[in-house]
């Protein structure tokens, strides 16, 4: 059954706050959506398959560890830029373990990887990454929706078409399709509250 986005106790706080509240299910849902951003900040990085699969898990007991003491701020910046710095301070730190060590192939080519690492989050000037995040989010929040709302939302936000046309196609009224946008839409926001600048 699906869930009503208005109604629920799981919606009622972000993602981030079900998070800080040890729901195991939210956890998840924050990783879908922010392992992709991570795994490919490390892939530019050069790291091997191995090291790269090892920072990742850092980075995410990092978050886990510190994430109370994350707050969104003028000062502190977004979530996803306080990802980004956990994720290049893991790498650095990967480095400098490293560094004692006898150099391997590619250690010095590692080396200068890793001091190319820009101090901010990389610039999305493309807006890849807001797009990727709210995409996983959508994944996830679809299955707590009739899919004749679904459609409704999705033909009138992303298709671009007129609610009038999408309430014939799908034997709705206008009003009900606009409902249904305004739903997703408002459980979209809920969810990624803290996540993403809106």
């Amino acid at each position: 059954m699906p869930l009503d986005p208005l109604n629920t106790t799981a919606t009622s706080l972000s993602l981030l706050e079900r998070v800080r509240h040890r729901d195991q299910d939210a956890w998840q849902r924050l990783v879908h959506i922010y392992g992709p951003l991570v795994s490919s900040w490390i892939s530019k990085a050069g790291l091997d398959e191995a090291s790269g699969a090892d920072v990742a898990q850092e980075v995410w007991q990092a978050v886990a560890s510190n994430l109370e003491k994350f707050r969104r701020s003028s000062e502190s910046g977004t979530f996803r830029g306080w990802v980004w710095t956990i994720t290049r301070n893991k790498m650095n730190d990967l480095y400098r373990k490293q560094r004692g060590l006898p150099l391997a192939a590619g250690g010095t080519a590692a080396h200068e990887m890793l001091q190319l690492l820009p101090e901010t989050e990389p610039d999305d000037e493309t807006g890849i990454h807001e797009n990727v995040l709210v995409q996983r989010a959508l994944e996830l929040i679809r299955p707590d929706f009739e899919e004749t709302s679904w459609q409704a939302f999705w033909r009138m936000v992303v298709d671009g078409q007129p609610a009038g046309d999408i309430a014939m196609e799908l034997d709705m009224t206008a009003n009900a399709v606009h409902q249904a946008k305004f739903r997703i839409l408002k459980r979209l926001r809920e969810e990624m509250d803290g996540l993403i600048e809106t």
